[in-house]
C-alpha cells in the first residue's frame, strides 16, 4: 500500500503539470484563475478552513495536521461545466483536473506532509472580426494559457490539548503564455505576437486552531492563518513570428530586446493574506461554522504584462457551511453512517474589469461515504455563477463534480509478536 500511494504521487504530479484547469476569459486577469487550495470536504462545506478531524489533510490549515491519528493519502478530482454567455452569443466548455495530492505521516510529537496542487490557471481565447479598408474579414485573436503550480511540505502539532499549531512552506513555479494574433482574409501568413512568463517564488502559510470544550460534547472551534506577502520571480520572453494557417510552417522570427527595457526579470508582488473563522462542533454528530479570508491585491502590478481595462482591489471571501452525521457508530444502517454536507460561499476576486468588480458566489452540497477501514469518499456538486453582461462582459454559471479520497493506513507499527 505504501509503494502504491507513491506511485500514484508522482503520477498524479506529472498529470498536474500538464492539466489546464480553466477555459474561462476571466483568466487573463493578474496569474490566471486562483485555484481552491483545500480537500474535498472543505470545499462541500463552502471553503470552510476551521473543521478538523483525525482522517483529512487540511491544506489550507497546517493546525490541523496536529490531529491526525492516521497516515493519511488524499486525492481530488474535479469536472466542470461552464455556459459562458455574452449581450452577443453563447458556448457551453468543460474541464476537467486533478485538485490535489497529499501525503500526510503522523508521528509521535508531530506530523508532517507534503503533495503538490494547481495554484493559478490561465486558459482563455477571445476572438473579434472586423472589416480592413479593401473590406476584407481580419480575424484579431487573443489567448493564454499555462498557470502556476505549487509544491507543499506542511508540519503540524499539538502544543495543548486545546491549541494546535503549524507551517507549510510552498514552492511556487510555471509558465503562463500570452498570445495575439492578427489573420487577414485570403493571407495564409497571419502574425502573431507572443509573450511568456516563467514564475517561482516561496511563500510561507502559519496557522493556530483552537478548540475549547463548552459543555459535554460541545466544541467552539477557532482558526486563524496568516501568509506574508510574498514575491513571484519571472523570467521573461517575447516573440514576433509570422506562420502560416494552413501548414503551421514559421516565417519571419524575431525576439523583442526585453533587457534594454528591464523586463528580461521582473518581481511580481502578491501580497499578505489572512483568514479567520469560528464554529460549532457537537461531537461526530454536527458542525456549523463561517469564516473570511482577504487577499491583499489591491497594489498588484506586473511590468511585463499590462492590460488597460483591468484594475485590482483586495480580494475577500465570506463562507458558511457544516456537516451532519446521524449516527457514527451504527452497525445496522450504513445511511446513518455517511457524512452530509453543505457550504455557500461569496467572493470579491480582486479584480476590475473595465472599472466593474468581478464577483462569485457558490453553494455546494455532498456526502462522505465510509470505506474499508478508516478510508471514505468525499462526493458532491457545487453550482456557481460570476461575472454579468454588463458593460461588454461574459456572464459564466458552472457546475462543479467534487471527488476527493481520503485512504488511511497504519505505517508505523511495534511488533509484538514475530
Amino acid at each position: 500500500m505504501k509503494y502504491l500511494y507513491v506511485i500514484i504521487l508522482l503520477v498524479g504530479s506529472q498529470l498536474i503539470f500538464a492539466q489546464s484547469n480553466t477555459s474561462s476569459p476571466y483568466s487573463i486577469g493578474g496569474i490566471g484563475d486562483v485555484a481552491f487550495k483545500g480537500n474535498a470536504i472543505n470545499r462541500l462545506m463552502g471553503g470552510l478552513d476551521i473543521y478538523s478531524d483525525s482522517l483529512h489533510a487540511n491544506l489550507n490549515n497546517p493546525a490541523s495536521f496536529g490531529d491526525l491519528k492516521l497516515v493519511t493519502y488524499g486525492m481530488g478530482l474535479n469536472y466542470k461545466e461552464t455556459r459562458l454567455s455574452s449581450t452577443a452569443a453563447e458556448e457551453d466548455v468543460t474541464s476537467a483536473s486533478i485538485d490535489y495530492l497529499v501525503v500526510a505521516i503522523p508521528t509521535k510529537r508531530f506530523t508532517f506532509g507534503f503533495g503538490i496542487l494547481p495554484a493559478t490557471s490561465v486558459g482563455y481565447r477571445l476572438q473579434s472580426i472586423e472589416d480592413d479598408d479593401d473590406n476584407k474579414n481580419v480575424i484579431n485573436r487573443n489567448e493564454g494559457y499555462g498557470g502556476l503550480n505549487q509544491t507543499f511540505f506542511t508540519v503540524g502539532f499539538k502544543l495543548f490539548k486545546f491549541l494546535n499549531l503549524g507551517v507549510s512552506a510552498n514552492y511556487n513555479f510555471g509558465k503562463i503564455t500570452n498570445e495575439s494574433s492578427r489573420q487577414e482574409e485570403n493571407i495564409d501568413y497571419g502574425t502573431f505576437f507572443t509573450k511568456s512568463s516563467s514564475l517561482v517564488g516561496f511563500n510561507y502559510r502559519f496557522s493556530t486552531q483552537l478548540t475549547l470544550l463548552i459543555k459535554d460534547k460541545l466544541n467552539l472551534n477557532a482558526m486563524f492563518y496568516y501568509v506574508p506577502d510574498n514575491t513571484l520571480t519571472s523570467s521573461n520572453e517575447s516573440v514576433f513570428f509570422t506562420q502560416s494557417i494552413s501548414t503551421q510552417n514559421l516565417g519571419d522570427f524575431e525576439n523583442v530586446d526585453l533587457a534594454q527595457d528591464g523586463l528580461l526579470e521582473t518581481k511580481i508582488s502578491m501580497g499578505n493574506q489572512y483568514s479567520f473563522g469560528l464554529g460549532l462542533t457537537k461531537d461526530k454528530k454536527w458542525f456549523l461554522g463561517v469564516q473570511y479570508s482577504q487577499r491583499n491585491s489591491a497594489d498588484y502590478t506586473n511590468e511585463f504584462i499590462k492590460l488597460d481595462n483591468i484594475a485590482y482591489a483586495n480580494a475577500t471571501r465570506f463562507s458558511v457551511g457544516g456537516f451532519y452525521l446521524p449516527d457514527y457508530s451504527s452497525i445496522t444502517s450504513y445511511w446513518k453512517r455517511i457524512v452530509y454536507r453543505a457550504g455557500f460561499r461569496l467572493t470579491h476576486t480582486g479584480i476590475l474589469f473595465n472599472n466593474q468588480p468581478l464577483k462569485e458566489t457558490g453553494i455546494s452540497f455532498g456526502v462522505s461515504l465510509p470505506m474499508a477501514g478508516y478510508s471514505n469518499a468525499n462526493i458532491g456538486v457545487e453550482f456557481g455563477k460570476r461575472g454579468s453582461r454588463e458593460n461588454g462582459l461574459i456572464d459564466e454559471s458552472y457546475w462543479n463534480l467534487i471527488i476527493g479520497l481520503s485512504l488511511n493506513d497504519i505505517w508505523f507499527i511495534k511488533r509484538k509478536y514475530n
